[in-house]
């Protein structure tokens, strides 16, 4: 079977991360002074950054030459699933960050999703309404000790899923039915889901110790580069 290349890349934030800013084009520097929260703008630095010397790394052009381009799938706005124009092709990018984590997918023309999580709670207790009825099953099947893994690994490949269609949290993501955290990763249901209906192809990856990461594919499987 064809496969595509994703490229994948994670790194983390540090006393280094504003020294980036120079790799980041003037809307996104004006983007990043007005973050108000020092945590997140370093994130989104360091996510641009990564994302410009990941696509000037594998298409083999400057990275100062690399513009990217959203458009939101809802409402055509600009915003949602990155894409660069190279002389290739349509490179597909996705950045996700958790914590200070920041992981970057690029894939040319299929698109990707990748996402990254602390491997810890934001709150009280896991929000078990994003599991479908089958996962939920399994979540409390699993000692309490082990449950915040398993939702998070849950967690972290439903989002995969949902930025690789583009759809986001615009979709429940209740209404996706992913394999159990024991299992290879793979899409096993989705009611309602919305249109285009491409096969989704999912991977988990390793994006560095006290993270769960996850990577997606539409209609082609990958294989990871990185």
């Amino acid at each position: 079977m064809k496969t595509v290349e994703c490229l994948l890349r994670h790194a983390t934030t540090g006393p280094g991360t504003g020294a980036l800013l120079d790799l980041l084009d003037e809307a996104e520097r004006a983007h990043a002074a007005g973050m108000r929260h020092a945590g997140s703008r370093d994130e989104f630095v360091l996510g641009r950054a990564t994302a410009r010397l990941l696509v000037a790394e594998g298409w083999g052009v400057e990275p100062s030459t690399v513009t990217f381009r959203a458009v939101c799938r809802s409402c055509a706005g600009p915003h949602g699933r990155l894409e660069v124009v190279t002389a290739q092709g349509v490179v597909h990018v996705s950045v996700s960050h958790s914590a200070g984590r920041v992981a970057v997918a690029a894939a040319l023309g299929v698109r990707c999703g990748v996402d990254v999580e602390r491997i810890a709670l934001r709150g009280a207790k896991p929000p078990v309404t994003a599991l479908s009825a089958a996962e939920r099953a399994v979540f409390a099947a699993v000692p309490q000790a082990q449950r915040t893994a398993v939702f998070v690994r849950y967690w972290t490949r439903k989002e995969a899923v949902l930025k690789a269609t583009g759809d986001g949290l615009t979709v429940a993501p209740a209404t996706l039915t992913v394999s159990g955290p024991s299992e290879p990763a793979r899409v096993l249901a989705w009611t309602d889901r919305p249109e285009p209906h491409l096969t989704v192809h999912l991977s988990d990856v390793d994006v560095g110790p006290g993270f769960f990461g996850a990577l997606a594919t539409l209609d082609l499987p990958h294989t990871v580069i990185g």
